[in-house]
């Protein structure tokens, strides 16, 4: 089990799948930019020995969506996820989650993200978001 990193602060969820496969974390560094992370364990595991994919997306559509509510102040909807799974990890390590906003129109945001162990990159995602009125 390794220990939350410095700076970081759970999401203030309560309830649902995102506080079942969490909690996640995030922190803003000093740049500006938003870092996030979780903590994984046997529930994110698969019959391989490894981290299951899916937790890992789970993860990273969940912080992409808070990366566009965080830059639009306004709700979103995933529309779909190009997702790559580079590598595997065994449970148990902390989760890196870096997201890049590539471009904001008024009704979608273009996103992409990446998550890693360490230095060693799991997935990546480019992902379209729909972004709601106020």
């Amino acid at each position: 089990m390794t220990d939350v990193p410095e700076g970081f602060q759970p999401f203030e969820i309560g309830s649902g799948f995102i506080h079942h496969n969490g909690p996640y974390f995030w922190r803003k560094d000093a740049a500006g930019q938003y870092d996030f992370g979780f903590q994984s364990d046997v529930r994110h595991g698969n019959p391989n020995g490894v981290l299951h994919g899916g937790a890992v997306l789970a993860f990273l559509d969940t912080v992409l969506g808070f990366a566009v509510v965080i830059a639009t102040q306004r709700k979103c909807a995933t529309v779909s996820l190009d997702t790559r799974f580079i590598s595997t990890v065994p449970p148990g390590g902390w989760i890196d989650g870096r997201v890049i906003i590539k471009k904001l129109t008024r009704s979608l945001a273009f996103v992409d993200a990446e998550a890693f162990a360490g230095d060693k990159l799991l997935v990546t995602t480019g992902s379209v978001f729909r972004i709601f009125e106020a």
